[in-house]
C-alpha cells in the first residue's frame, strides 16, 4: 500500500530581507504571464479553476520567481528544465546555501536537502508545471483537513473553487486563514497571522485583475466531444485527481503516450482519472477503454449518463487496445463523466489511464458514422458489458 501523502509547512524559506529584494529582482511581465498561464493550465487538469489563488501563494512565497537567475539573492537549487537547464530558486532561510535545505521553486517544496526534496514529489517538482500540481495536492489535502464539509478530493476541489476572491468575504477570508496556517505556519488568529493571510489573499485578488477574469477562466474548456470522439489522458476533456507524484507518463498506449498508477486497497480512491462526456445531442453511445500494459485485474470504471450510475469491472491483464465499456443513453447535459479509482480492493498492481472513445450509435457526429474498430453493438449499457464480460472470459489471460 502506498504511502500517505507527507504535505509539510515548508514556507517561510525567504528571509525577510529577501521579500524587499524580490520586488526589485521580479521576472519580466512577460515570464509572469507565461508562469501564470503554466499555474492555470496545470490547476486546471486537476481540476482547480480557481488558480490565480495559486498564483497568490507563488506572488507572496517568491514574486514569481522560479529559477536562481531572476533571483540570485536566493541559493541555487538543481537544474530545472523550466529553467533552460540552469539553477531553479531554493530557499535561503534554512542555513548556508551549501547545506542545500532550502524549499525550491516557486512554491517553496522542502522535504529536507534538495535531494530529499526531489526524492519525495520526484523531479517533477523542479519544473513550474510540477511545482504547481504539488501546490494543487498540498491545498486540497489541507482543505480536507480544516474545512467543514470537505471529505475528500472532489469536494476539496469544489470548495477552492467556490472561493470568490473578494476581502471581507467568509470563505474567502477562510482561504486566506487555512493559507496563513497550513503553508506559513502561523495558525494563533494574532494580528501578525492575520496580516500573513491578507497579503496571500490579497496577491490572489491583484492577480486574478492584473490578468483579467477572461484569463484565468478554465472551468468550461471542455465544451464538446473531440472531432473523433477520442478523449485523450491530460486533455481539457480529462482530470487527473490525487497526488501528482503517484502518476507516472510513459511511452505505449493511444498515441505511444498514457499515464498509470498503483492500485489500492482502500475505501475510496487516492488517485483517479476522470473523463467529461459533453456530446452534442441526446442519443446512445458507445464508450471505449484504451488499454495496454496494466494489471488491474478489477478496474472499476464508474459512468454517470442520463442521471444513472453503471459501474464496469475490466480486467485489464486481459486486454490490449480499445476495450467496451458498454453503450449507454447520453443526456448530453454537461454532468455526465466516466470515473477510474485507484481502489480496485487489491493493492499494488498497475492501473493504466489512456485515451476513452465515445461513438454516437446513429451514424451521425464524432466516430465517423459511429462504427469504430473495437466494440460491438449488442443493446444498452448492462448488455454491453455483459457481452464484453463473456467476450473476456474467452480471451486467454496474458502472462504477466
Amino acid at each position: 500500500m502506498r504511502a500517505a501523502p507527507s504535505l509539510l509547512v515548508f514556507c517561510g524559506c525567504m528571509t525577510a530581507s529577501s521579500t524587499a529584494t524580490l520586488e526589485q529582482e521580479a521576472v519580466t511581465p512577460e515570464v509572469k504571464r507565461e508562469r501564470a498561464a503554466l499555474i492555470r493550465d496545470s490547476a486546471a487538469e486537476m481540476g482547480v479553476h480557481n488558480a490565480a489563488l495559486l498564483g497568490g501563494i507563488a506572488t507572496s512565497e517568491t514574486g514569481f520567481a522560479h529559477c536562481w537567475s531572476e533571483a540570485t539573492f536566493a541559493c541555487m537549487g538543481p537544474a530545472s528544465s523550466s529553467c533552460g537547464g540552469e539553477p531553479i530558486i531554493a530557499g535561503s532561510a534554512d542555513g548556508p546555501c551549501a547545506n542545500e535545505q532550502g524549499g525550491l521553486g516557486m512554491f517553496q517544496f522542502d522535504a529536507g536537502t534538495y535531494a530529499q526534496t526531489v526524492a519525495t514529489y520526484t523531479d517533477a517538482v523542479l519544473t513550474v508545471e510540477g511545482n504547481t500540481a504539488q501546490a494543487v495536492a498540498f491545498v486540497v489535502d489541507k482543505a480536507m483537513l480544516d474545512v467543514a464539509g470537505v471529505t475528500d478530493w472532489r469536494s476539496a476541489v469544489a470548495w477552492i473553487n467556490s472561493v470568490p476572491l473578494v476581502a471581507g468575504d467568509p470563505v474567502t477570508e477562510e482561504w486566506a486563514d487555512l493559507i496563513a496556517c497550513r503553508y506559513n505556519g502561523c495558525c494563533s488568529g494574532s494580528a501578525t497571522c492575520t496580516t500573513r493571510g491578507d497579503k496571500y489573499r490579497d496577491n490572489a485578488i491583484d492577480l486574478h485583475a492584473e490578468f483579467g477574469a477572461d484569463f484565468w477562466r478554465t472551468a468550461d474548456r471542455c465544451t464538446a466531444l473531440p472531432a473523433d470522439g477520442v478523449i485523450d489522458q491530460r486533455s481539457e476533456c480529462y482530470l487527473a485527481g490525487g497526488e501528482p507524484r503517484f502518476w507516472r507518463r510513459e511511452a505505449g498506449g493511444f498515441g505511444d503516450d498514457h499515464e498509470s498508477t498503483n492500485t489500492t486497497a482502500a475505501q475510496a480512491p487516492s488517485n483517479f482519472a476522470q473523463w467529461f462526456l459533453r456530446p452534442s445531442r441526446a442519443t446512445a453511445y458507445r464508450l471505449e477503454a484504451h488499454l495496454q500494459g496494466g494489471e488491474a485485474t478489477a478496474a472499476r470504471y464508474e459512468i454517470l449518463h442520463a442521471g444513472e450510475t453503471s459501474t464496469v469491472t475490466i480486467d485489464q491483464a486481459a486486454t490490449d487496445g480499445f476495450v467496451l465499456l458498454g453503450e449507454f443513453e447520453l443526456a448530453a447535459d454537461g454532468s455526465e463523466y466516466v470515473l477510474l479509482g485507484d481502489n480496485t480492493g487489491t493493492a499494488g498492481q498497475k492501473l493504466v489511464v489512456d485515451a476513452l472513445r465515445v461513438t454516437p450509435l446513429d451514424g451521425e457526429g464524432p466516430g465517423g458514422g459511429g462504427g469504430g474498430d473495437g466494440g460491438c453493438t449488442t443493446g444498452h449499457s448492462s448488455t454491453g458489458a455483459l457481452a464484453f464480460v463473456l467476450l473476456a472470459l474467452l480471451r486467454r489471460r496474458r502472462p504477466r
